[in-house]
C-alpha cells in the first residue's frame, strides 16, 4: 500500500490525533492536558513539532527542542517525542519524520542530534529502527522531582 504522507509543523487542529499519539508512546493523556502543553511548546521558538499526515488525519509526531550544551560548542536539537500511529508503522513514517527532523535541525543551525528511549523490552524495535537512522547508544538517562515538590 502506497501512503501519500505530508510532513508539516503541528497546528492546535492536531491536537485530539496528538492525544492518541502520546498514548500509544505510553504516556496516556486528555484533551485539556495536550492542549495545556501544547499552548507551551508552541510558543517556545526553541521547540518544533513537526507532524505526518496521511488523508487527513495526524498519524505521526516528531516533538523537537534546542539548546545549547555544557560539554561542547554547537546548538543541539533533542528529540523530545517521536511518535507513528501502530496502524501505520514500518511504513516509512518515522523514516520521514527523522529526515524532515534533520533537514529542520540543519536550517537552524544545529550540529547534533540525539532522544532517549526507554530500556524495556517493548522498546528494542525501535532502537534497532534508531541504529538503522545513524544513531549509536550512548547514556542511561535518570530523573525525579525536585525535594521541594516531593511533598507538595
Amino acid at each position: 500500500m502506497s501512503l501519500n504522507i505530508t510532513i508539516r509543523n503541528s497546528s492546535t487542529e492536531d491536537l485530539q490525533d496528538m492525544v492518541i499519539l502520546m498514548d500509544q508512546l505510553g504516556y496516556p493523556t486528555t484533551y485539556v492536558e495536550m492542549k495545556e502543553r501544547y499552548s507551551h511548546i508552541a510558543a517556545d521558538s526553541n521547540f518544533a513539532t513537526l507532524v505526518a499526515e496521511v488523508r487527513g488525519r495526524v498519524v505521526g509526531l516528531i516533538g523537537l527542542q534546542t539548546s545549547y550544551l555544557y560539554e561542547k560548542n554547537g546548538r543541539h536539537c533533542r528529540i523530545m517525542a517521536l511518535i507513528v500511529h501502530d496502524q501505520f508503522r514500518s511504513s516509512g513514517i518515522g523514516r520521514q519524520l527523522i529526515l524532515e527532523a534533520e533537514q529542520w535541525a540543519a536550517s537552524h543551525g544545529v550540529d547534533s542530534l540525539s532522544l532517549n528511549s526507554g530500556n524495556r523490552p517493548d522498546r528494542e524495535a525501535a532502537h534497532e529502527f534508531y541504529q538503522q537512522m545513524g544513531f549509536t547508544a550512548g547514556s542511561t538517562g535518570f530523573s525525579k522531582k525536585p525535594q521541594a515538590l516531593q511533598h507538595s
